[in-house]
């Protein structure tokens, strides 16, 4: 019986283990592409309208860039501001599979909110982004 119960044990916790392997995940982080062109995004936002369509230059796909002139950009960045104030990033998550959008949680001084993003895998350059605002209390 006791050869018995301690076969059980050694199955159990060969299971387990087994079970918290398969539940372990992997995180890693960004490519070091992504990750300046993130920092290049948030300095932007937090910036002037001429450092945010210099950073739309070096982030942004030719495509993207081309999308929108210079004062729709403008447009865009003052929309921003308006929206979040001064903003930090926080979570940057990817959900639904490799071709769905960065979720970028961002934490702004008028209120928190999400931007998605679409990212070029290959060169880590933005294909485009929308913002989710912050709800104004009235």
């Amino acid at each position: 019986m006791t050869k018995r119960f301690a076969a059980c044990v050694m199955f159990l916790l060969s299971m387990s283990a087994v079970s918290a392997a398969a539940q372990e995940v992997v995180v890693t982080g960004p490519p070091p592409a992504l990750r300046k062109n993130m920092d290049l995004f948030r300095t932007a936002v937090n910036g002037t309208a001429a450092e945010y369509e210099a950073m739309a230059k070096v982030v942004f796909t030719d495509e993207f860039f081309k999308s929108q002139t210079p004062a729709q950009r403008k447009a865009e960045f003052e929309k921003l501001q308006a929206g979040f104030g001064k903003m930090t990033f926080g979570r940057v998550e990817r959900n639904g599979g490799p071709d769905a959008p960065l979720q970028l949680s961002v934490k702004g001084a008028l209120g928190d909110g999400v931007i998605w993003i679409t990212i070029d895998d290959d060169t880590s350059r933005f294909m485009g982004f929308k913002p989710e605002y912050p709800v104004k209390k009235e």
